[in-house]
């Protein structure tokens, strides 16, 4: 993640810039506009309506009673999306101090768009069956392909919802993961502070715990 960013800031840079500047040069400016963006991004996550964190459409991991509210910028191709789901449902399960509200994104593969808005509609309109989905889906080969997806249609018995309209959560989640600057993902949004990449449950409780309780 840190690397994307760097080399997403760098890419910013004017020609001149590249051509009249050292290396060391370069990553001092990429530095400097790294904290202009981080500013910018706590800023921006300040801002956003409350509902973000509890709309009805998005999947959650954790208790709904738990004090804290973490966005999580996930999509199913992404291998490290993968560990990052299988942590929080560790975290989630023994730890009741924040719930994970999981806002896919559709960048890794043509078919992560397809895998989520499946995922969204059996949230939506046939939960009991979500959880076996998503882990289906979390453990499909990468890239997940449609075959696959209607292989688990058909073994979770929700043939019904696949190829449907695009849910409005989805758009909703890939337009928040624009404006908060999700360059990569897994990306979790800890109160006003992004946190990209894999992680340990120590480090994310810790970090979690560093903010008011809110939201």
């Amino acid at each position: 993640m840190q690397r994307r960013t760097f080399l997403a800031l760098l890419s910013t840079l004017p020609s001149t810039v590249w051509a009249q500047s050292s290396l060391q040069d370069m990553q001092a400016e990429a530095n400097r506009r790294r904290v202009i963006f981080l500013a910018q991004v706590r800023q921006m996550a300040i801002e956003q309506d409350p509902a973000i964190y509890f709309s009805a459409a998005d999947p959650v991991i954790g208790a709904a009673t738990a004090p804290r509210t973490v966005l999580v910028f996930t999509d199913f191709n992404c291998p490290y999306c993968r560990k990052m789901d299988a942590l929080l449902q560790q975290v989630a399960q023994a730890w009741p101090n924040a719930r994970f509200v999981l806002k896919w994104q559709t960048m890794m593969a043509d078919s992560s768009a397809s895998a989520a808005n499946f995922a969204l509609q059996v949230w939506q309109s046939a939960r009991q069956q979500y959880w076996q989905v998503h882990q289906a889906l979390m453990q499909s080969p990468i890239p997940i392909t449609q075959q696959a997806i209607n292989d688990i249609a058909q073994r979770t018995q929700t043939q019904h919802l696949l190829n449907l309209a695009e849910p409005a959560a989805l758009k909703a989640s890939v337009q928040l993961g624009q404006q908060l600057r999700v360059f990569a993902t897994p990306s979790l949004l800890i109160g006003s502070k992004m946190m990209g990449g894999m992680t340990d449950a120590k480090t994310l409780k810790a970090t979690i715990l560093q903010w008011p309780l809110k939201p």
